[in-house]
């Protein structure tokens, strides 16, 4: 009970930070955005996938992504908590606004809940993904995510090898399309697929577990 009071209290963190800083305003944009281009191509699991990977990247960002945030860490764990219970705290904390734009987001392009469900497993895994990242090496990965799941995250890696002649850097992005939390393993959640679920499992907890690890680093400075 007492992991998870020390947990809610860091996930806590996410409603001062919706209201009080631009979090919130960038949640909206980014669904007003994904709303107009589901005009366009009228994919229902596109949509979804986008809300909730997109939407876990900006919660990281919050979350977690100031030079301040990472900083107090430290002094975070001088209070009664765990490096796993603030890891986990801070992956609700980016999840759980993810998960309510990706809902969002389908109720009003028609409810499907299929792409619903692919919605919020991606934005769990991705969540993970991307903060031990953040925490590594600061916002700017934030953004490198940002822009690889909305212009690459739900190309499949055959799409690239296929390619006359590529070259070691098209192999290295098949490689991390085909290994890592890309959009394209969860469309398969839509149509029950367990393995894209245990991809996604997978990514969420090593991405939890890595993350406890930096910040105890982080609390015993450098």
């Amino acid at each position: 009970m007492h992991f998870l009071r020390c947990v809610l209290a860091e996930w806590a963190l996410v409603r001062p930070r919706l209201l009080r800083t631009r979090f919130g305003v960038w949640l909206l944009l980014l669904g007003v955005v994904l709303l107009w281009l589901r005009t366009r191509n009228g994919d229902p699991i596109a949509l979804a996938l986008h809300a909730g990977a997109l939407g876990s990247v900006l919660g990281v960002a919050f979350a977690v992504g100031s030079g301040a945030d990472r900083a107090a860490l430290a002094i975070t764990l001088a209070h009664p908590t765990s490096p796993l219970a603030v890891a986990c705290g801070r992956w609700l904390a980016a999840v759980i606004p993810a998960a309510g734009l990706s809902v969002a987001c389908t109720t009003l392009a028609g409810w499907d809940t299929a792409a619903a469900v692919a919605g919020l497993v991606a934005a769990g895994a991705v969540a993970g993904c991307v903060l031990v990242a953040v925490l590594w090496a600061g916002p700017g990965a934030a953004l490198v995510f940002f822009l690889c799941m909305a212009l690459a995250g739900a190309v499949p890696p055959e799409a690239l090898v296929g390619l006359a002649t590529p070259g070691p850097w098209r192999l290295a992005a098949a490689s991390a399309l085909e290994l890592g939390p890309a959009l394209w393993h969860y469309r398969d959640v839509a149509t029950g697929d367990a393995g894209a679920v245990l991809h996604a499992t997978a990514w969420a907890a090593l991405g939890v577990v890595l993350s406890s690890g930096i910040v105890a680093r982080r609390a015993r400075g450098p």
